[in-house]
């Protein structure tokens, strides 16, 4: 067929990687409209700040939520920058300076022009492309099916948030020195390039300073020394062979070492969340969590939907269903061609390991960056069996020609006509949900001399940063305190236990999305009878049900009708003014059907 040979030659060419990025950045080149969204409004504060010889913490302090400091936390409630049931020790910061450097520079320098900031993490992702093409042709051959994967790996829409949105260029950064590394890596174990040998753990160091991500280098090299390591020699034993292979890897391993015995020693990392888990702090909560997040985005990488969406409907028995079954199905089809190519079978085993620290976050596409570099070449390889010829018969054969065509749908077109729509709709979306959020918010001047309650807000609201944000206004009229009594996209019933106290009864708890949960994890429960005391309200969870409050009791100092209290609650797309109930009354304020998927 000449149209094949033809593929076979474009595909091959030494340049396709260029192409490919090409391709890439043309699709996901409507991001350079995409404008600021939540977190880049804190950076470019926090840079102003700096510049202007006013900063408070170091400069690359760009990534921190909540420090662990038990008296901070506490300090944060009092205002409502962080919600009751923040977890005192709650830690959320992360020492990433390479990545941060890149925002300083573009804040500092053009402070009003995205599109700049855009086209620069445009020019990163391009970047990682053609190294991700220049690693695969190394570990694949210089074929058309590392051509192939190269271009999947280019127009995955999975890719569009850490494209898209510019406080997510970290996870770019990362990913591009990620695989520098593995390039140097297997430059010097299969050719004996003896500059790789200290650059791949120096690279790996600074890829680690630009997003802890960066960790699942490791399961790539582990996954090189078991299938690319060099062939010995007539006078070399497997053992030795082996022992090679694992000195060859200490280097890295010290570098880990070396980076978080700094991580921990600056007091940097997560500690409390239900989002961002740290497996060595606690591993429990980890090993908890693992099996659904992982699922969820093995699933995402192969097949359909995306991660996101188990992380808003988590279904999780479907998704680990799911993820066995086209995770077996796709290692079926590539039975063929694993024993012919080690270098796939490094992508199989690096890809699936790179799930792992993955996972350390609620599952989501924006995570895929890395996995996505084996993923790509394993649905490549399916291709490639299905259309060339072989000696395999039966289900070996069959299977592959099953699977190609749903592949290629999925990688091929639904891909590179999602992509410019993501890429497009990543910053505006959140932005818009977030300016929603606070269209309905009163501003008028008492509002300052007031303690502003919302009984029940979308948990997209509550995370300290959509507050900050849009609420950076000097013209604007802020509350004296912020009081947030609950938040869940369920219906939940408010009862008037007296003149100072509501009942709060949320269908299926508070805090089980990963919203609210960002602020207090599972691993951190409530028990009934426990009270949170703050300036003007005791909260006390009279119900408890698998470790969520399903009855709370809010207890103000004055009465709820007092003027110094303003009332409202989230209803259909906007907050609208409340009325507590009368004595003894109870009302329903209706919930949200279809909660928005994270980001």
């Amino acid at each position: 067929m000449p149209w094949l040979q033809r593929m076979v030659v474009v595909l091959g060419h030494p340049r396709w990687p260029w192409v490919a990025a090409l391709v890439g950045v043309l699709l996901a080149a409507p991001s350079l409209g995409a404008g600021l969204a939540l977190d880049d409004h804190l950076h470019r504060f926090a840079v102003g700040l700096h510049v202007r010889g006013e900063g408070l913490g170091p400069w690359w302090d760009l990534y921190v939520a909540a420090e662990g400091d038990e008296a901070l936390t506490r300090a944060r409630m009092e205002v409502g920058f962080s919600p009751w049931w923040t977890l005192p020790e709650l830690r959320l910061r992360f020492l990433r300076p390479v990545a941060a450097a890149t925002h300083y520079v573009e804040y500092a320098a053009w402070p009003s022009r995205p599109w700049l900031m855009h086209a620069q993490s445009l020019a990163w992702y391009a970047g990682l492309v053609v190294a991700v093409g220049a690693l695969l042709r190394r570990w694949l051959g210089p074929t058309w099916v590392a051509g192939l994967a190269t271009l999947l790996y280019a127009i995955d829409e999975a890719h569009a948030t850490p494209v898209a949105w510019i406080a997510q260029r970290n996870a770019l950064v990362s990913a591009v020195l990620v695989v520098l590394v593995l390039l140097c890596h297997d430059r010097a174990r299969r050719e004996g390039w003896r500059p790789g040998a200290w650059l791949g753990p120096g690279l790996l160091g600074v890829a680690l300073l630009a997003g802890e991500a960066s960790i699942a280098a490791l399961g790539y090299l582990v996954a090189h020394a078991l299938w690319l390591e060099p062939k010995a020699t007539e006078d070399q034993s497997w053992g030795r062979r082996t022992a090679g292979a694992v000195l060859a890897l200490v280097p890295y391993l010290v570098v880990v070492a070396g980076w978080r015995i700094l991580y921990e020693g600056l007091g940097y990392g997560a500690a409390g969340s239900g989002v961002y888990i740290d497996p060595l702090r606690e591993p429990l909560a980890f090993l908890a969590v693992l099996p659904d997040r992982a699922a969820a985005l093995g699933l995402a990488q192969l097949a359909w939907p995306s991660a996101d969406s188990w992380s808003a409907m988590p279904p999780w028995g479907l998704a680990r269903a799911g993820a066995v079954v086209v995770w077996g199905l796709v290692g079926l089809a590539l039975a063929s061609r694993l024993p012919r190519s080690r270098g796939l079978a490094v992508c199989v085993v690096g890809a699936a390991l790179a799930l792992v620290p993955a996972s350390t976050v609620v599952a989501s596409d924006r995570m895929l960056l890395l996995v996505g570099v084996g993923g790509s070449a394993m649905v490549a390889g399916v291709i490639a069996a299905a259309v060339e010829r072989g000696p395999m018969r039966g289900l070996v054969r069959v299977l592959p020609l099953a699977l190609a065509g749903p592949l290629l749908v999925v990688h091929v077109g639904l891909a590179a006509l999602a992509l410019p729509r993501e890429v497009a709709a990543v910053a505006p979306e959140l932005e818009t949900h977030q300016r929603a959020s606070v269209a309905g918010l009163p501003s008028d001047p008492a509002l300052s001399q007031q303690d502003l309650v919302i009984v029940n807000a979308p948990p997209t609201f509550v995370s300290s940063y959509l507050w900050l944000a849009r609420w950076d206004d000097e013209t604007r009229a802020l509350p004296r305190r912020l009081r947030v009594l609950g938040a869940t996209f369920a219906p939940v019933v408010v009862q008037r236990a007296d003149a100072r106290t509501l009942v709060l009864q949320p269908v299926g708890g508070y805090f089980g999305d990963p919203f609210t949960a960002n602020a207090r994890g599972r691993a951190h429960p409530f028990s009934r009878g426990d009270r949170v005391e703050i300036d003007g309200l005791s909260i006390e969870v009279l119900g408890v049900a698998d470790g969520l409050p399903t009855v709370v009791r809010a207890r103000f100092d004055v009465a709820l009708e007092d003027p110094s209290l303003r009332w409202v609650t989230w209803q259909g797309d906007r907050f609208v003014p409340f009325e507590p109930p009368a004595l003894g009354g109870v009302l329903a304020i209706p919930g949200e059907p279809t909660p928005p998927p994270s980001r």
